[in-house]
């Protein structure tokens, strides 16, 4: 079902405004592959989905995050929500094992704010895909339009809410790095 998963995930932003590429989400699962070598399906299956309901929604993040605070709960819990049924609806309608299922939206209607042991793992192989990936991207695009503040605060938010120790090492060569980037610029 992974497979089915990536296609329908890569196809969804193929198709989207936000234009957005499933790197992410491929160093997403590798995350969770170096933080529990003995993920199942369902972990990796809602750790490449996570963010699925992006592809759906018709604004682009620079829109969003200029009209909201970038780690608004109202917009992390919506965007939570969307995912999770997104999902649940796609394997339900492939007759994906239903507790699997469940897992699998639990995991995403979690993956911003953790929970449970899975939706934390999700929630910190994100952020360390998000600081490696998308942070110098945000840098790059974003600082102008949004300013320096704005952009800066997002990724020490996302480092800041990793909770296993194991996650924050891994992380932090890449949030030193977004630190610099966007000192230096």
């Amino acid at each position: 079902m992974l497979d089915k998963v990536k296609q329908f995930v890569k196809e969804s932003f193929e198709n989207c405004a936000t234009g957005k590429s499933v790197e992410h989400f491929e160093r997403t699962v590798y995350w969770i592959r170096q933080l529990k070598p003995n993920a199942d399906e369902a972990i990796l299956i809602a750790a490449y989905a996570h963010d699925i309901a992006r592809a759906f929604r018709s604004t682009n993040s620079e829109q969003t995050f200029k009209t909201h605070e970038l780690n608004d709960p109202e917009i992390l819990e919506e965007h939570q929500k969307e995912g999770a049924k997104i999902m649940a609806d796609f394997l339900e309608e492939r007759g994906f094992e239903k507790d699997k299922i469940e897992r699998i939206a639990n995991m995403i209607l979690k993956h911003e704010i953790g929970g449970d042991e899975e939706s934390v793992l999700i929630k910190d192989a994100d952020s360390i895909s998000y600081l490696e990936i998308n942070a110098p991207k945000h840098i790059k695009k974003l600082v102008v339009p949004l300013g320096k503040d704005k952009v800066e605060r997002k990724i020490r938010w996302m480092f800041e809410r990793i909770s296993s120790e194991k996650a924050k090492q891994i992380a932090g060569s890449f949030y030193k790095r977004a630190i610099d980037m966007l000192e230096s610029g």
